[in-house]
């Protein structure tokens, strides 16, 4: 069997008021379809969604604090409460303490030292891997601070997939559809939602484990920028879509999951304490709904599922 795991960033569960929360006004049948009701609404426990069990999922880890990206992705990617391991919640970047869990604990590694096969779906920019090659030979990082997902493929010593395998569909940009990288001039195809979604599909087919981080919700969430966050949301439904429909859920699980609240609540510009959630569909969605309570949670359910699947 394989998992598909889904990370997007800052999608928490709020209120039910559209002036502040966009999931009331995007148009997303196919995540309304996985959670049972509108998506990104306030519940607590378990629900039924179709297929899907979906999760209330706690991220502030027990921390005071507003829950940050770097100790929630740590906690996601790695299965320690990193936010208690350093005994607060670390914004954006990981620090070299971060990185020594990731360097440890990583999914990637773990799922490769199973025997099995594991992947991280984003392609990077020629830049990345100028940097890349400068850690190789041992220079300082200038002007790049790698993310918890990029440290924690670094850590299962995976090859990062770039614009080559971008162009040949054999990974997916951040946002998605490549405006992102059109806009900043490199020379790009641009991809509509779908067809991302059955190249993500066709890519996961070949691995034991595919990871894919969308991060423009919790940039959306920060500027409180309505109209983008509804676009954003419907890019992430449409691109679901076909990523459903060219799994084998028979087979594959797929995993969406989020580091901690923002895009649900445009009325303020920093992150909530928010439950997010934990939306499981197909094979071994029944452990996932009854192991996951909060952040710490997802990493050991889906070894737990990799290797039941191996029996």
């Amino acid at each position: 069997m394989g998992i598909f795991l889904f990370f997007i960033d800052g999608f928490g569960l709020g209120e039910a008021d559209q002036r502040s929360n966009p999931f009331l006004v995007a148009r997303l049948p196919v995540l309304t379809g996985l959670c049972g009701g509108t998506p990104g609404l306030r519940f607590s426990g378990v629900r039924q969604g179709g297929q899907s069990l979906v999760v209330s999922t706690d991220a502030t880890l027990g921390v005071p604090g507003l829950p940050q990206s770097a100790t929630g992705q740590t906690a996601i990617f790695t299965g320690v409460n990193a936010a208690t391991h350093v005994g607060h919640h670390v914004n954006a970047h990981p620090t070299p303490a971060l990185a020594a869990i990731l360097q440890g604990e990583s999914i990637f590694k773990r799922v490769a030292g199973m025997g099995r096969r594991p992947t991280f779906l984003n392609a990077y920019r020629p830049e990345f891997f100028t940097w890349l090659e400068g850690l190789r030979r041992g220079e300082r990082a200038r002007n790049y601070r790698p993310s918890a997902t990029t440290l924690a493929v670094l850590a299962a010593g995976l090859r990062f997939r770039d614009l080559t395998d971008l162009a040949a569909g054999r990974a997916v940009y951040h946002d998605i559809t490549n405006d992102w990288l059109e806009s900043r001039g490199y020379v790009v195809t641009p991809v509509e939602p779908e067809e991302a979604g059955r190249r993500a599909a066709a890519v996961h087919a070949e691995q034991d484990l595919t990871v894919f981080e969308y991060f423009l919700t919790d940039l959306f969430g920060h500027r409180g920028d309505t109209v983008s966050a509804v676009a954003s949301l419907e890019t992430i439904d449409r691109f679901l879509g076909a990523l459903l429909a060219g799994l084998n859920l028979g087979r594959d699980l797929l995993v969406i999951t989020s580091d901690h609240g923002n895009v649900e609540d445009l009325s303020i510009l920093t992150h909530t304490t928010n439950l997010v959630p934990t939306i499981a569909v197909g094979r071994g969605r029944e452990r996932i709904a009854r192991e996951v309570r909060d952040l710490t949670d997802i990493a050991p359910a889906l070894l737990g599922v990799l290797a039941e699947g191996m029996v």
